[in-house]
């Protein structure tokens, strides 16, 4: 059970499908698709996020009024479920431009069982023992917990996505991603991860670009951003995928 600190730079932009057409002939030269994509159809996958936050929302509130430093937690997973599922628990920190992520990766079915609400805390802990957890996982996922409970924090919304990864030739760390067919549902459970009913989209026009590095940007991703500069938003999925639902008070 593997787990990752990250602390990386991302920008993002909204873009027409021209526009990512002009991307990918631009970053050819330096990048080529992720080895995980490169295995599935069309070199996408899907991504699924469930996001959580407080009765009032004050993750997304801070996220609107453009706090410098906040957080957010969700659990992740990908494709479409199988026996062998996986289910990363994440804690997502943004301190100005910089983003610092904790991630844990479980079994999607004790996934499920750890989120259950019924489930008493003193029995969520007794799990998180479990000596297949390292000792910094196991840190990470009590720090979420904790959140959980301090915070009151419950499941806000799940934010579905097919995701089309490049990764650079010399440094894999630098990723340029397109997020394609954005979809939520509020209020979901942990076992609707995997839904594809009854979600909302975001306009077919609006479709995503991310860059994503360590420290300074690659030199040869500079053009793509000055061609790019007039569409860089402060863009969030999460708060995208409450605002389909028209619900701010969820």
């Amino acid at each position: 059970m593997v787990q990752d600190r990250l602390e990386r730079h991302e920008l993002k932009y909204f873009v027409r499908p021209h526009e990512l057409d002009a991307a990918r002939e631009m970053l050819a030269p330096f990048m080529q698709p992720d080895p995980y994509a490169r295995r599935c159809q069309d070199g996408r996958y899907t991504v699924r996020s469930i996001y959580f936050d407080t009765p009032d929302l004050r993750f997304y509130h801070e996220k609107l009024a453009g706090i410098k430093v906040r957080k957010k937690l969700r659990v992740r997973t990908y494709n479409c479920r199988d026996a062998d599922s996986i289910a990363f628990f994440e804690i997502k920190r943004k301190v100005g431009n910089a983003v610092f992520k904790e991630r844990v990766r479980v079994p999607y079915e004790q996934a499920v069982q750890l989120l259950d609400p019924q489930r008493p805390s003193w029995s969520v802990r007794s799990e998180l023992e479990d000596t297949r957890f390292s000792h910094a996982a196991r840190a990470t996922l009590e720090r979420f917990f904790f959140l959980m409970s301090y915070l009151r924090l419950r499941p806000t919304v799940l934010v579905i996505y097919d995701r089309e990864p490049l990764v650079g030739r010399v440094d894999p760390r630098s990723r340029v991603t397109f997020d394609f067919r954005v979809r939520s549902a509020i209020r979901p459970e942990m076992e609707e991860i995997f839904a594809e009913r009854d979600l909302r989209h975001l306009t077919n026009r609006k479709q995503i670009l991310e860059l994503k590095f360590d420290r300074v940007m690659p030199q040869w991703l500079r053009p793509l951003t000055r061609r790019l500069n007039g569409s860089h938003r402060a863009i969030s999925k999460y708060c995208h995928g409450i605002d389909l639902w028209d619900a701010p008070s969820c």
